[in-house]
C-alpha cells in the first residue's frame, strides 16, 4: 500500500541516462508500465509478452477469451501497438540489440557523444543517389537505402522498423559521430504523417535531443492524413507533439527535401526555416508547395475549368502551369532553402555542417519551470 518508487526513478532518470529494457518472458501488468517509460524495448518472439493484464485476468474481468500471443505477444506489441521497438528470435539477439542501442548514446546527458574511428571517407560519393528518386512522382522508393548510402558503412540501426512504416527513425554515424535520421518513407502511405508516424518521430527526436545526437530530417511528405478517420484518431492534437519536439530540440539539425514538401507536413518535418535549422538543403528532385498541385487546382480553380469548353483539358492546363513553377531552384529562391545540392554529395554536406555546429544551440526560452507537451 505504500507504493513502489520505481516509477519515480524511471521518470527522474528520463533524459539523464539511457534506459533500455529487454523483455525476455512474461511481462503483463507492471513490467509493461516500466517498458512504457524506457527509451528502447526489445522482445523475444514466442516467449515475451506485454499488456495491461494477462489472459486470465481479461477473461475474469471482461469475459473475453484470448491467448497471450494475440493479446500481447512480441509481434503484436512491436508491429501493431508500438510499445516494443524491436522483436528478435532469441535472448542473445535481444541483449545484442540492447548493446547496439546503447553504443550510440553517452553514459549520461552531460557526457560527450561516443564517436568511433572510421576509415569511411567523409567525401565518399555514391552514384546510386543520383537516380534513386523515380522520375514519376507517384512511384515509390526505399528511403532506408538513402540513409545507408549516406551514413558510415554498417552503422545504421533502425528503431521501430515494423511500426508506423510510413516513418523511418534510425541511428547511424557520420564520420564516426552518432546522429539520428527521421525520414518519410514513400513506400508506405506515400510517407504521409498520421498519428502513429507523428508519435514515432516525436519520441525519437526527444531521445536524440536528450543525449545530444544531431538530427537529419529527410523530407518527402505529401502532408498530414485527412478525413474523418484522422480526426477520430486525434491527429489534430497528436500531430502537435511532433512540432513540439522539433521546437524544443537544441541539437544541430539539418533538413533535406528529397521530393515532396507539401503543406503542414513540410513544416512538421523541419522544412525551410520552420524550426531554425542549422542548414536546409534540397535535392534537384524537390518540389515544395502548400498542397498537391492537383488538389490546389480543384480547390481554387474548379469554377474556372468547369465552365471551360473542355473542362478536363483546362484542368490539365492549369496543373501543368503550376507544376512548371515547382522545382528545387524555385524553392531555393523563395522557400528558405540554403542550397540545392548534388545528391551524391549529401554525406559530405552533412558531415561538414555538423563539424561546424556547436553541440547545442543557445537557450532562448524565457524563464520557466518546464514546457507542456500537447500529449
Amino acid at each position: 500500500a505504500s507504493g513502489s518508487p520505481v516509477f519515480q526513478h524511471f521518470a527522474r532518470n528520463s533524459g539523464w541516462v539511457p534506459m533500455a529494457m529487454a523483455m525476455l518472458g512474461q511481462g503483463f501488468a507492471g513490467p509493461t508500465n516500466y517498458a512504457s517509460l524506457a527509451d528502447f524495448v526489445v522482445m523475444v518472439r514466442g516467449g515475451s509478452t506485454m499488456g495491461m493484464a494477462g489472459p486470465a485476468l481479461v477473461k475474469a474481468g471482461l469475459g473475453e477469451e484470448i491467448d497471450k500471443e494475440d493479446l500481447g505477444g512480441a509481434t503484436m506489441q512491436t508491429n501493431r501497438f508500438g510499445i516494443s521497438d524491436l522483436a528478435v528470435d532469441d535472448e542473445d539477439r535481444a541483449l545484442e540489440a540492447v548493446r547496439r542501442f546503447l553504443s550510440y548514446l553517452p553514459a549520461n546527458a552531460q557526457q560527450p557523444l561516443p564517436i568511433q574511428p572510421t576509415d569511411d571517407p567523409a567525401g565518399r560519393a555514391e552514384e546510386e543517389l543520383l537516380e534513386i528518386i523515380p522520375a514519376d512522382p507517384r512511384k515509390a522508393y526505399d528511403v532506408r537505402r538513402i540513409i545507408e548510402l549516406v551514413s558510415d558503412r554498417g552503422s545504421v540501426f533502425e528503431k521501430k522498423p515494423s511500426y508506423a512504416r510510413n516513418m523511418v527513425t534510425s541511428f547511424a554515424r557520420l564520420n564516426g559521430r552518432p546522429v539520428g535520421f527521421v525520414a518519410n518513407q514513400a513506400r508506405h502511405l506515400a510517407g504521409m504523417l498520421d498519428v502513429k508516424a507523428c508519435e514515432k518521430a516525436a519520441h525519437f527526436i526527444a531521445l536524440c535531443d536528450a543525449f545530444g545526437l544531431p538530427l537529419v530530417m529527410l523530407i518527402d511528405v505529401p502532408g498530414f492524413a485527412i478525413g474523418s478517420e484522422a480526426e477520430k484518431a486525434g491527429l489534430g492534437r497528436r500531430s502537435g507533439r511532433l512540432m513540439f519536439e522539433m521546437g524544443q530540440a537544441t541539437v544541430p539539425r539539418v533538413s533535406i527535401v528529397l521530393r515532396k514538401g507539401y503543406g503542414g507536413g513540410y513544416y512538421a518535418m523541419g522544412g525551410g526555416q520552420a524550426f531554425d535549422n542549422d542548414a536546409t538543403f534540397a535535392w534537384p528532385t524537390a518540389e515544395i508547395c502548400a498542397m498537391s498541385v492537383e488538389g490546389s487546382v480543384d480547390v481554387a480553380y474548379r469554377r474556372d475549368y468547369e465552365t471551360a469548353e473542355d473542362p478536363a483539358a483546362r484542368r490539365q492546363e492549369l496543373i501543368d502551369i503550376f507544376k512548371s513553377q515547382l522545382g528545387a531552384r524555385r524553392a531555393a529562391e523563395a522557400f528558405g532553402i540554403d542550397e540545392v545540392i548534388d545528391p551524391r554529395q549529401t554525406r559530405q554536406f552533412l558531415i561538414n555542417t555538423f563539424d561546424r555546429c556547436p553541440p547545442r544551440r543557445p537557450d532562448k526560452h524565457p524563464p520557466r519551470i518546464r514546457p507542456i507537451s500537447p500529449i
